[in-house]
């Protein structure tokens, strides 16, 4: 009878133990973290459904005003004269659910420039798959939306994958010949830094594009949601909140090498002094990591948290070397913090690139610095 009553406290005791423990995570989710509920994403997705309405939106090709982007076989899109193949990313399975990335390169391998912007454009766009636009189509990418919003023309030199210092060597190299007024220069807080310029190739790599002979626009959408899985997707979003708390507590490195990111921007400057260029711009795009912890500003612990104090500092070391070489620093981060929700600026709210709202605040941000 005593081990009876041992056995059935210490059973009590463990699930009072056990709702406590799942209370405290559920309210540090909710007063800490700004991520989205992976688990209602995940659990309520009519992945069926979803894939038929991408097929859908796809070969419907605009015929109605409900659909935002400009397929690449519409006669619009054919006009626009672009002398490249026909690029394509599956997007759709991997990051916006809901279209494939599908354009036309220039004769390069860029995204959707004519060629004449090689001879004579207003503003040079260079930086890495945020100034491409990964996996928005037209006219929601961020080159579309500063035509809409500008007077300008635009050379985009965006390319996947690079850092400064590739991108100093591309824009060297593809706009040698080229006359223009002006440069915008991005620099991605999420990775522009990894890559310095003693470890890449001097050489230039033009963009790798997936040519196609004939489009195809049915998407394969293999979503396969085990048991596994989900109880994956449930934990981590147990231990979301929690973590974020735990990082108050975790010292981070800086992220920049300043000295190198010096001397490209540097050899940038020079390289744009032989031009004449005098407009010269380097903006900064807020991370995903930064802006999903918005809810800390609310408990003012925002700027006391490691790793935004590890961000700060990797932006404060970027304006004070386009300041010191004659860069207007173009800080972006306050237009996507005004929002409501700062993560509604990206597919899914997740660590994914911008969705059309995304570059629709981020043509914002450069359009009020680069006309007035």
């Amino acid at each position: 009878l005593k081990l009876k009553k041992i056995l059935f406290y210490n059973f009590f005791t463990f699930i009072f133990l056990l709702i406590s423990f799942f209370i405290i995570f559920e309210v540090l989710n909710i007063f800490l973290s700004g991520q989205p509920r992976y688990w209602e994403i995940v659990y309520d997705r009519n992945f069926e459904k979803m894939k038929i309405d991408k097929e859908k939106i796809i070969q419907i090709k605009r015929k109605t005003n409900k659909i935002k982007y400009l397929s690449v076989l519409d006669q619009e899109y054919l006009k626009l004269g672009y002398s490249g193949g026909v690029h394509t990313h599956n997007c759709g399975a991997e990051e916006n659910g809901f279209y494939q990335l599908i354009y036309q390169t220039d004769k390069y391998g860029f995204r959707e420039n004519i060629d004449e912007r090689y001879i004579n454009s207003d503003f040079i766009l260079l930086g890495d798959s945020f100034t491409a636009s990964n996996c928005e189509n037209k006219p929601n990418d961020l080159k579309s939306n500063l035509l809409r919003s500008t007077k300008f023309s635009y050379l985009n030199l965006g390319k996947d994958g690079t850092d400064y210092a590739e991108q100093y060597l591309l824009l060297k190299y593809y706009s040698n010949d080229t006359k223009f007024s002006g440069l915008i220069w991005f620099f991605y807080e999420g990775n522009d830094y990894e890559q310095k310029s003693y470890n890449i190739s001097q050489k230039v790599k033009p963009p790798e594009i997936n040519l196609i002979n004939e489009i195809n626009y049915k998407i394969k959408l293999d979503h396969e949601i085990s048991f596994f899985f989900r109880f994956k997707v449930w934990f981590a979003e147990l231990i979301r909140g929690a973590s974020v708390l735990i990082k108050f507590f975790k010292s981070y490195n800086n992220l920049l090498d300043k000295s190198d990111y010096s001397k490209v921007v540097n050899d940038m400057s020079k390289f744009l002094d032989q031009k004449n260029i005098e407009k010269k711009y380097i903006v900064y795009i807020p991370s995903w990591q930064k802006l999903s912890l918005f809810k800390l500003q609310n408990l003012k612990l925002y700027e006391n948290h490691p790793q935004i104090i590890q961000l700060n500092n990797l932006k404060q070391n970027v304006k004070e070397t386009a300041n010191q070489y004659g860069f207007k620093f173009i800080d972006t981060e306050n237009y996507f913090f005004k929002l409501d929700n700062p993560l509604s600026v990206f597919h899914y709210e997740l660590n994914t690139h911008f969705n059309g709202y995304g570059y629709k605040i981020l043509s914002d941000a450069l359009t009020n610095s680069i006309t007035n």
